[in-house]
């Protein structure tokens, strides 16, 4: 009888202490307080990393292309996004969601845009629509993108305008 209460009590102080509790989140060994990583260095952190990710480059954000004054208005700011995927670097240029058609215009000397009697000069016509994203990919500082009339340009200045009527020539 002695040896079975105390058998019962070993086993209730050590189930009440944590003995055998689920560990399966932690690692088993915490390590001393007091000391470093003794000579141990933990390759895992987000410190290092390999020399080509601390000296990539990323893509420079386009700038806003200027438009003419009669259509000031109807200009705004595109939005950039950096993306990767397996290794290799994009960028998302989006026109604002409000529920209106938008055309994304860039820069490209000797094309222009027109617009009814509005003609934006030295531009190129990227992508018209509602909810307008275009994705271009990075080469060293430059984006390139697909133009809607198929040419592959470098896109250094970009805008997005409302769309109020179809564009007549692009």
């Amino acid at each position: 009888m002695f040896v079975l209460l105390t058998l019962g009590l070993v086993c209730t102080a050590a189930a009440s202490s944590g003995y055998g509790a689920n560990n399966y989140d932690r690692p088993s060994y915490q390590g001393p307080s007091y000391g470093g990583n003794h000579g141990y260095y933990d390759y895992s952190s987000s410190e290092s990393s390999s020399s080509e990710e601390k000296h990539r480059r990323h893509c420079k954000k386009p700038q806003k292309l200027s438009v003419p004054d009669g259509i000031k208005n109807l200009a705004k700011s595109a939005q950039f996004l950096t993306l990767e995927r397996k290794g290799k670097q994009y960028t998302k240029i989006s026109c604002p969601n409000d529920g209106n058609a938008y055309l994304l215009l860039g820069e490209k000397e000797g094309s222009d845009v027109s617009n009814g009697d509005h003609t934006v000069n030295d531009s190129i016509l990227l992508a018209e629509g509602v909810n307008l994203d275009l994705v271009g990919k990075c080469k060293g500082r430059n984006v390139h993108v697909k133009a809607a009339n198929g040419d592959r340009i470098k896109v250094k200045k970009v805008v997005c305008v409302k769309l109020e009527g179809l564009p007549d020539k692009f």
